[in-house]
Protein backbone atom coordinates (compact mmCIF):
# COMPACT_ATOMS: atom_id res chain seq x y z
CA UNK A 1 0.00 0.00 0.00
CA UNK A 2 1.35 3.42 -1.02
CA UNK A 3 0.04 6.74 0.29
CA UNK A 4 1.12 10.11 -1.05
CA UNK A 5 0.59 13.13 1.21
CA UNK A 6 0.32 16.62 -0.27
CA UNK A 7 2.15 19.45 1.50
CA UNK A 8 -0.11 22.23 2.71
CA UNK A 9 2.00 24.53 4.89
CA UNK A 10 1.43 23.84 8.62
CA UNK A 11 -1.05 21.04 7.84
CA UNK A 12 1.98 19.03 6.69
CA UNK A 13 3.17 18.78 10.30
CA UNK A 14 -0.22 17.48 11.37
CA UNK A 15 0.00 14.70 8.78
CA UNK A 16 3.62 13.88 9.67
CA UNK A 17 3.00 11.94 12.94
CA UNK A 18 0.05 10.18 11.27
CA UNK A 19 2.30 9.16 8.37
CA UNK A 20 4.86 7.87 10.88
CA UNK A 21 2.28 5.56 12.47
CA UNK A 22 1.21 4.34 9.04
CA UNK A 23 4.84 3.61 8.19
CA UNK A 24 5.02 1.44 11.29
CA UNK A 25 2.15 -0.58 9.82
CA UNK A 26 4.18 -1.25 6.68
CA UNK A 27 2.61 1.43 4.49
CA UNK A 28 4.91 3.23 2.04
CA UNK A 29 4.75 7.01 2.53
CA UNK A 30 5.65 9.72 0.03
CA UNK A 31 5.28 13.50 0.01
CA UNK A 32 4.61 15.98 -2.76
CA UNK A 33 6.13 19.31 -1.70
CA UNK A 34 5.19 22.64 -3.29
CA UNK A 35 6.46 25.05 -0.58
CA UNK A 36 10.00 24.16 0.44
CA UNK A 37 9.65 25.84 3.85
CA UNK A 38 7.29 23.07 4.93
CA UNK A 39 9.18 19.85 4.30
CA UNK A 40 8.51 17.13 6.92
CA UNK A 41 11.39 15.53 8.80
CA UNK A 42 10.02 12.00 8.55
CA UNK A 43 12.30 9.63 6.66
CA UNK A 44 10.31 8.93 3.53
CA UNK A 45 10.27 9.72 -0.17
CA UNK A 46 9.93 13.47 -0.79
CA UNK A 47 9.25 14.97 -4.17
CA UNK A 48 9.91 18.70 -4.03
CA UNK A 49 8.83 20.51 -7.19
CA UNK A 50 11.34 23.24 -8.19
CA UNK A 51 9.84 26.69 -8.62
CA UNK A 52 9.51 27.50 -12.33
CA UNK A 53 12.27 29.80 -13.58
CA UNK A 54 11.77 29.84 -17.35
CA UNK A 55 9.09 30.55 -19.90
CA UNK A 56 6.46 27.82 -19.90
CA UNK A 57 4.92 26.53 -23.09
CA UNK A 58 1.28 25.65 -22.67
CA UNK A 59 -1.33 23.71 -24.55
CA UNK A 60 -4.71 24.89 -23.37
CA UNK A 61 -6.58 22.39 -21.22
CA UNK A 62 -10.19 23.27 -20.36
CA UNK A 63 -10.09 21.46 -17.02
CA UNK A 64 -6.95 23.31 -15.95
CA UNK A 65 -8.49 26.59 -17.10
CA UNK A 66 -11.51 25.83 -14.88
CA UNK A 67 -9.18 25.44 -11.89
CA UNK A 68 -7.53 28.78 -12.65
CA UNK A 69 -10.95 30.45 -12.45
CA UNK A 70 -11.46 29.33 -8.85
CA UNK A 71 -7.90 29.91 -7.64
CA UNK A 72 -7.65 32.34 -4.73
CA UNK A 73 -4.50 33.96 -6.09
CA UNK A 74 -6.43 35.12 -9.14
CA UNK A 75 -9.70 35.92 -7.41
CA UNK A 76 -8.28 37.76 -4.41
CA UNK A 77 -4.56 38.46 -4.73
CA UNK A 78 -4.24 39.95 -8.24
CA UNK A 79 -2.25 37.09 -9.77
CA UNK A 80 -1.82 37.70 -13.50
CA UNK A 81 0.21 34.87 -15.06
CA UNK A 82 -1.35 31.41 -15.10
CA UNK A 83 1.24 29.46 -17.07
CA UNK A 84 2.67 27.94 -13.88
CA UNK A 85 -0.50 25.84 -13.60
CA UNK A 86 0.68 23.95 -16.67
CA UNK A 87 4.21 23.60 -15.33
CA UNK A 88 3.00 22.16 -12.02
CA UNK A 89 0.43 19.99 -13.75
CA UNK A 90 3.19 18.28 -15.75
CA UNK A 91 5.41 17.81 -12.67
CA UNK A 92 2.54 16.39 -10.61
CA UNK A 93 1.63 14.03 -13.44
CA UNK A 94 5.23 12.77 -13.56
CA UNK A 95 5.37 12.26 -9.78
CA UNK A 96 2.11 10.27 -9.77
CA UNK A 97 3.41 8.12 -12.63
CA UNK A 98 6.63 7.41 -10.71
CA UNK A 99 5.10 6.67 -7.31
CA UNK A 100 1.88 5.00 -8.48
CA UNK A 101 0.16 5.64 -5.13
CA UNK A 102 -2.98 3.77 -4.12
CA UNK A 103 -4.29 6.75 -2.18
CA UNK A 104 -3.39 10.44 -2.26
CA UNK A 105 -4.22 12.48 0.83
CA UNK A 106 -4.46 16.25 1.10
CA UNK A 107 -6.76 19.24 1.16
CA UNK A 108 -8.77 20.55 -1.79
CA UNK A 109 -7.75 24.17 -1.33
CA UNK A 110 -4.42 25.21 -2.89
CA UNK A 111 -3.79 25.15 -6.64
CA UNK A 112 -1.30 22.26 -6.48
CA UNK A 113 -3.83 20.18 -4.55
CA UNK A 114 -6.54 20.87 -7.11
CA UNK A 115 -4.13 19.93 -9.91
CA UNK A 116 -3.29 16.73 -8.06
CA UNK A 117 -7.00 15.95 -7.72
CA UNK A 118 -7.45 16.50 -11.46
CA UNK A 119 -4.61 14.10 -12.25
CA UNK A 120 -5.88 11.54 -9.73
CA UNK A 121 -9.27 11.57 -11.44
CA UNK A 122 -7.61 11.08 -14.80
CA UNK A 123 -5.51 8.18 -13.50
CA UNK A 124 -8.28 6.66 -11.35
CA UNK A 125 -6.30 7.17 -8.14
CA UNK A 126 -8.33 7.68 -4.97
CA UNK A 127 -7.83 11.20 -3.53
CA UNK A 128 -9.09 11.78 0.01
CA UNK A 129 -9.47 15.05 1.88
CA UNK A 130 -9.77 14.47 5.66
CA UNK A 131 -11.89 17.34 6.96
CA UNK A 132 -14.24 18.15 9.82
CA UNK A 133 -17.75 16.88 9.18
CA UNK A 134 -18.93 19.84 11.33
CA UNK A 135 -21.41 17.71 13.28
CA UNK A 136 -21.12 15.57 15.33
CA UNK A 137 -18.29 17.60 16.83
CA UNK A 138 -14.91 15.98 17.33
CA UNK A 139 -15.33 13.92 14.18
CA UNK A 140 -14.18 14.09 10.56
CA UNK A 141 -14.84 12.47 7.21
CA UNK A 142 -12.62 11.50 4.30
CA UNK A 143 -14.13 13.46 1.41
CA UNK A 144 -13.51 12.19 -2.11
CA UNK A 145 -11.53 14.39 -4.47
CA UNK A 146 -12.95 17.97 -4.52
CA UNK A 147 -16.43 17.02 -3.29
CA UNK A 148 -18.37 16.73 -0.04
CA UNK A 149 -19.01 13.03 -0.66
CA UNK A 150 -17.66 10.95 2.26
CA UNK A 151 -15.60 7.83 1.58
CA UNK A 152 -16.21 4.92 3.93
CA UNK A 153 -16.93 5.72 7.60
CA UNK A 154 -16.72 4.20 11.06
CA UNK A 155 -20.23 2.75 10.87
CA UNK A 156 -20.69 3.66 14.55
CA UNK A 157 -24.36 3.83 15.51
CA UNK A 158 -25.55 6.10 18.29
CA UNK A 159 -28.13 4.95 20.82
CA UNK A 160 -31.35 6.94 20.52
CA UNK A 161 -30.78 8.69 23.85
CA UNK A 162 -27.25 9.74 22.82
CA UNK A 163 -28.51 10.96 19.44
CA UNK A 164 -31.33 12.94 21.07
CA UNK A 165 -28.89 14.55 23.50
CA UNK A 166 -26.57 15.49 20.64
CA UNK A 167 -29.45 17.01 18.66
CA UNK A 168 -30.55 19.01 21.70
CA UNK A 169 -27.03 20.37 22.23
CA UNK A 170 -26.79 21.49 18.60
CA UNK A 171 -30.25 23.07 18.56
CA UNK A 172 -29.64 24.89 21.86
CA UNK A 173 -26.17 26.02 20.70
CA UNK A 174 -24.42 24.10 23.47
CA UNK A 175 -22.36 22.36 20.80
CA UNK A 176 -20.52 23.88 17.86
CA UNK A 177 -18.12 22.58 15.19
CA UNK A 178 -14.48 22.23 16.23
CA UNK A 179 -13.30 25.02 13.92
CA UNK A 180 -15.53 27.57 15.69
CA UNK A 181 -13.78 27.17 19.05
CA UNK A 182 -10.17 27.57 18.01
CA UNK A 183 -8.11 30.01 20.05
CA UNK A 184 -6.18 32.47 17.88
CA UNK A 185 -2.41 31.83 17.67
CA UNK A 186 -0.19 33.88 19.97
CA UNK A 187 1.33 37.13 18.75
CA UNK A 188 4.75 35.51 18.53
CA UNK A 189 3.32 32.63 16.45
CA UNK A 190 1.62 35.10 14.11
CA UNK A 191 4.83 37.09 13.66
CA UNK A 192 6.83 33.92 12.97
CA UNK A 193 4.21 32.70 10.52
CA UNK A 194 4.17 35.99 8.61
CA UNK A 195 7.97 36.01 8.49
CA UNK A 196 7.97 32.46 7.11
CA UNK A 197 5.44 33.40 4.41
CA UNK A 198 7.44 36.46 3.39
CA UNK A 199 10.59 34.31 3.27
CA UNK A 200 8.75 31.76 1.11
CA UNK A 201 7.63 34.48 -1.26
CA UNK A 202 11.05 36.03 -1.74
CA UNK A 203 12.66 32.62 -2.24
CA UNK A 204 10.30 31.87 -5.12
CA UNK A 205 6.99 30.59 -3.71
CA UNK A 206 4.71 33.14 -5.42
CA UNK A 207 1.93 30.73 -6.32
CA UNK A 208 0.15 30.03 -3.02
CA UNK A 209 1.75 32.93 -1.16
CA UNK A 210 0.37 36.39 -2.01
CA UNK A 211 2.58 39.38 -2.70
CA UNK A 212 3.10 40.85 0.83
CA UNK A 213 2.37 44.40 -0.36
CA UNK A 214 -0.86 43.37 -2.09
CA UNK A 215 -1.82 41.35 0.99
CA UNK A 216 -1.32 44.40 3.24
CA UNK A 217 -3.48 46.55 0.97
CA UNK A 218 -6.21 43.92 0.89
CA UNK A 219 -6.19 43.59 4.67
CA UNK A 220 -6.55 47.36 4.99
CA UNK A 221 -9.43 47.37 2.51
CA UNK A 222 -11.05 44.42 4.30
CA UNK A 223 -11.09 46.32 7.60
CA UNK A 224 -12.60 49.35 5.89
CA UNK A 225 -15.28 47.20 4.24
CA UNK A 226 -16.23 45.58 7.55
CA UNK A 227 -16.47 48.98 9.24
CA UNK A 228 -18.63 50.31 6.40
CA UNK A 229 -20.83 47.21 6.48
CA UNK A 230 -21.52 47.66 10.18
CA UNK A 231 -22.23 51.38 9.70
CA UNK A 232 -25.08 50.69 7.25
CA UNK A 233 -26.32 47.43 8.81
CA UNK A 234 -29.06 46.72 11.36
CA UNK A 235 -28.60 45.54 14.92
CA UNK A 236 -31.98 43.80 14.83
CA UNK A 237 -34.95 43.10 12.59
CA UNK A 238 -38.58 43.00 13.71
CA UNK A 239 -40.91 40.39 12.30
CA UNK A 240 -43.57 42.16 10.23
CA UNK A 241 -45.70 41.01 7.33
CA UNK A 242 -42.74 40.35 5.06
CA UNK A 243 -41.49 36.82 4.46
CA UNK A 244 -37.87 36.67 5.72
CA UNK A 245 -35.27 34.65 3.82
CA UNK A 246 -31.86 34.39 5.50
CA UNK A 247 -28.56 34.05 3.66
CA UNK A 248 -25.53 33.65 5.98
CA UNK A 249 -22.40 34.80 4.14
CA UNK A 250 -19.65 32.19 3.87
CA UNK A 251 -16.10 33.26 4.58
CA UNK A 252 -13.73 33.58 1.61
CA UNK A 253 -11.29 32.40 0.52
CA UNK A 254 -12.35 28.96 1.72
CA UNK A 255 -12.72 25.60 -0.02
CA UNK A 256 -16.26 25.36 1.40
CA UNK A 257 -17.48 27.79 -1.23
CA UNK A 258 -14.57 28.39 -3.62
CA UNK A 259 -14.23 24.68 -4.44
CA UNK A 260 -17.22 22.72 -3.09
CA UNK A 261 -19.60 25.53 -4.05
CA UNK A 262 -17.56 26.92 -6.95
CA UNK A 263 -20.55 27.71 -9.18
CA UNK A 264 -21.67 30.19 -6.51
CA UNK A 265 -18.31 31.48 -5.32
CA UNK A 266 -19.31 35.05 -6.32
CA UNK A 267 -21.58 35.67 -3.35
CA UNK A 268 -22.49 39.20 -4.45
CA UNK A 269 -23.81 37.75 -7.72
CA UNK A 270 -25.60 34.98 -5.82
CA UNK A 271 -27.32 37.50 -3.55
CA UNK A 272 -28.32 39.57 -6.58
CA UNK A 273 -29.79 36.46 -8.23
CA UNK A 274 -31.64 35.44 -5.09
CA UNK A 275 -33.26 38.88 -4.72
CA UNK A 276 -34.26 38.83 -8.38
CA UNK A 277 -36.11 35.57 -7.71
CA UNK A 278 -38.06 36.83 -4.66
CA UNK A 279 -41.73 37.78 -4.47
CA UNK A 280 -42.39 41.44 -3.58
CA UNK A 281 -43.50 40.59 -0.05
CA UNK A 282 -40.18 38.89 0.75
CA UNK A 283 -36.95 40.30 2.17
CA UNK A 284 -33.49 38.78 2.01
CA UNK A 285 -31.64 39.08 5.32
CA UNK A 286 -27.87 38.79 4.90
CA UNK A 287 -25.88 37.83 7.99
CA UNK A 288 -22.09 38.31 7.91
CA UNK A 289 -19.76 35.53 8.93
CA UNK A 290 -18.45 36.16 12.48
CA UNK A 291 -14.92 35.92 11.00
CA UNK A 292 -15.57 38.02 7.90
CA UNK A 293 -12.79 38.11 5.35
CA UNK A 294 -12.81 39.08 1.67
CA UNK A 295 -16.42 38.13 0.97
CA UNK A 296 -17.53 41.58 2.16
CA UNK A 297 -16.76 43.90 -0.72
CA UNK A 298 -17.61 47.40 -1.83
CA UNK A 299 -19.86 45.92 -4.52
CA UNK A 300 -21.78 43.84 -1.99
CA UNK A 301 -22.32 46.84 0.29
CA UNK A 302 -23.40 48.92 -2.70
CA UNK A 303 -25.90 46.24 -3.77
CA UNK A 304 -27.33 45.97 -0.26
CA UNK A 305 -27.75 49.73 0.09
CA UNK A 306 -29.55 50.21 -3.21
CA UNK A 307 -31.92 47.23 -3.00
CA UNK A 308 -34.97 47.66 -0.77
CA UNK A 309 -35.49 43.93 -0.39
CA UNK A 310 -32.05 43.36 1.18
CA UNK A 311 -31.48 43.81 4.91
CA UNK A 312 -27.94 43.38 6.17
CA UNK A 313 -27.10 42.52 9.77
CA UNK A 314 -24.39 43.93 12.03
CA UNK A 315 -21.53 41.63 13.04
CA UNK A 316 -22.81 41.80 16.63
CA UNK A 317 -26.00 39.96 15.68
CA UNK A 318 -25.76 36.29 16.61
CA UNK A 319 -27.54 33.48 14.81
CA UNK A 320 -29.58 32.83 17.98
CA UNK A 321 -30.88 36.41 17.77
CA UNK A 322 -32.17 36.20 14.22
CA UNK A 323 -33.02 32.58 13.39
CA UNK A 324 -36.31 32.38 15.39
CA UNK A 325 -37.99 35.02 13.19
CA UNK A 326 -36.62 33.70 9.89
CA UNK A 327 -39.07 31.85 7.62
CA UNK A 328 -36.56 30.15 5.32
CA UNK A 329 -32.76 29.84 5.09
CA UNK A 330 -30.70 29.52 1.91
CA UNK A 331 -27.04 28.47 1.79
CA UNK A 332 -24.38 27.15 -0.57
CA UNK A 333 -22.48 24.67 1.64
CA UNK A 334 -22.82 26.27 5.09
CA UNK A 335 -22.99 24.45 8.44
CA UNK A 336 -26.32 26.23 8.92
CA UNK A 337 -27.93 23.46 6.80
CA UNK A 338 -27.35 20.85 9.52
CA UNK A 339 -28.46 23.26 12.24
CA UNK A 340 -31.68 24.07 10.36
CA UNK A 341 -32.50 20.40 9.79
CA UNK A 342 -32.20 19.68 13.52
CA UNK A 343 -34.09 22.87 14.45
CA UNK A 344 -36.95 22.12 12.02
CA UNK A 345 -36.23 25.34 10.20
CA UNK A 346 -36.94 25.23 6.42
CA UNK A 347 -33.66 25.25 4.50
CA UNK A 348 -32.67 25.18 0.81
CA UNK A 349 -29.22 24.68 -0.66
CA UNK A 350 -27.85 25.51 -4.12
CA UNK A 351 -25.24 22.72 -3.94
CA UNK A 352 -26.26 19.11 -3.43
CA UNK A 353 -24.73 17.34 -0.41
CA UNK A 354 -25.51 14.51 1.97
CA UNK A 355 -27.73 16.96 3.89
CA UNK A 356 -30.24 16.94 1.05
CA UNK A 357 -31.10 13.32 1.80
CA UNK A 358 -33.42 14.62 4.50
CA UNK A 359 -36.67 16.02 3.14
CA UNK A 360 -36.57 19.35 5.01
CA UNK A 361 -33.30 20.34 3.28
CA UNK A 362 -34.19 20.96 -0.35
CA UNK A 363 -31.64 21.25 -3.14
CA UNK A 364 -32.65 23.73 -5.83
CA UNK A 365 -31.12 23.67 -9.30
CA UNK A 366 -32.63 26.97 -10.43
CA UNK A 367 -33.29 29.96 -8.19
CA UNK A 368 -35.55 31.59 -10.73
CA UNK A 369 -37.63 28.47 -11.36
CA UNK A 370 -37.89 27.04 -7.85
CA UNK A 371 -37.40 29.62 -5.08
CA UNK A 372 -40.82 31.31 -5.35
CA UNK A 373 -42.56 27.92 -5.29
CA UNK A 374 -40.69 26.90 -2.14
CA UNK A 375 -41.50 30.21 -0.46
CA UNK A 376 -45.21 29.65 -1.20
CA UNK A 377 -44.99 26.17 0.32
CA UNK A 378 -43.50 27.61 3.51
CA UNK A 379 -46.21 30.30 3.63
CA UNK A 380 -48.95 27.69 3.23
CA UNK A 381 -47.38 25.35 5.80
CA UNK A 382 -46.65 22.76 3.10
CA UNK A 383 -42.86 22.65 3.46
CA UNK A 384 -41.69 19.11 4.37
CA UNK A 385 -41.51 18.59 8.13
CA UNK A 386 -39.20 16.15 9.89
CA UNK A 387 -39.95 13.96 12.88
CA UNK A 388 -37.71 13.24 15.85
CA UNK A 389 -36.94 9.85 14.34
CA UNK A 390 -35.96 11.49 11.01
CA UNK A 391 -33.46 13.65 12.89
CA UNK A 392 -32.06 10.67 14.80
CA UNK A 393 -31.54 8.79 11.53
CA UNK A 394 -29.89 11.88 10.02
CA UNK A 395 -27.43 12.53 12.87
CA UNK A 396 -26.64 8.82 12.92
CA UNK A 397 -25.81 8.83 9.22
CA UNK A 398 -23.39 11.72 9.81
CA UNK A 399 -21.87 9.72 12.66
CA UNK A 400 -21.58 6.53 10.61
CA UNK A 401 -19.89 8.30 7.69
CA UNK A 402 -17.30 9.94 9.94
CA UNK A 403 -14.55 9.02 12.38
CA UNK A 404 -13.44 10.19 15.80
CA UNK A 405 -10.67 12.79 15.55
CA UNK A 406 -9.97 16.48 15.09
CA UNK A 407 -8.50 17.69 11.80
CA UNK A 408 -6.47 20.87 12.10
CA UNK A 409 -2.84 22.02 12.08
CA UNK A 410 -0.34 22.78 14.87
CA UNK A 411 -0.30 26.50 14.02
CA UNK A 412 -4.00 27.09 14.64
CA UNK A 413 -4.56 24.29 17.16
CA UNK A 414 -1.65 22.65 18.95
CA UNK A 415 -3.95 20.02 20.50
CA UNK A 416 -4.44 18.38 17.10
CA UNK A 417 -1.03 16.70 17.36
CA UNK A 418 -1.60 15.34 20.88
CA UNK A 419 -1.00 11.61 20.86
CA UNK A 420 -4.60 10.61 21.54
CA UNK A 421 -5.85 12.55 18.52
CA UNK A 422 -3.07 11.23 16.29
CA UNK A 423 -3.93 7.68 17.39
CA UNK A 424 -7.60 8.22 16.58
CA UNK A 425 -6.88 9.59 13.12
CA UNK A 426 -4.28 6.93 12.32
CA UNK A 427 -6.89 4.33 13.30
CA UNK A 428 -9.32 5.94 10.85
CA UNK A 429 -6.69 5.85 8.11
CA UNK A 430 -6.14 2.12 8.73
CA UNK A 431 -9.91 1.56 8.47
CA UNK A 432 -9.99 3.38 5.13
CA UNK A 433 -6.97 1.43 3.86
CA UNK A 434 -8.55 -1.89 4.87
CA UNK A 435 -11.75 -0.89 3.12
CA UNK A 436 -9.77 0.14 0.03
CA UNK A 437 -8.01 -3.25 -0.01
CA UNK A 438 -11.34 -5.11 0.16
CA UNK A 439 -12.76 -3.13 -2.75
CA UNK A 440 -9.65 -3.61 -4.86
Amino acid sequence: MKILFIENRHKTFFYEPIAKKLQEEGIEISWLIQNKEFIPNLESKKYSIPYPNAKIDIQLDNEIESLIKIDRQFNHFKQKDSSYFYYYNQKIKEILEEIKPNIVCGESTAFHELLTILNCKRKDILYLNPSSCRYPKGRFSFYKYDTLTPFNGSGEVLENTAAEKMISQIVNRNSSPDYMKLKPPSKISKINDKALKVKSYFFGEKYNTPNPIIKLKLEKQKKQNIIKWDEVSKQSIKKGNDFLLLYPLQMQPEANIDVWGKAYRDQTKLIEDVVASLPKDCKLVVKPNPKSNYEISKNLIRLARKHQQIEILHHNVKMDDILPIIDLVITVTGTIAIECILSKKPIVTVVKTINNKIKSCIYIKSLNAELKTIIKKVQKGEFPCVTKQDMIIFINELNQLSYKGKISDPYTDASCIHQENINDIAKAFISVINNYDRKN
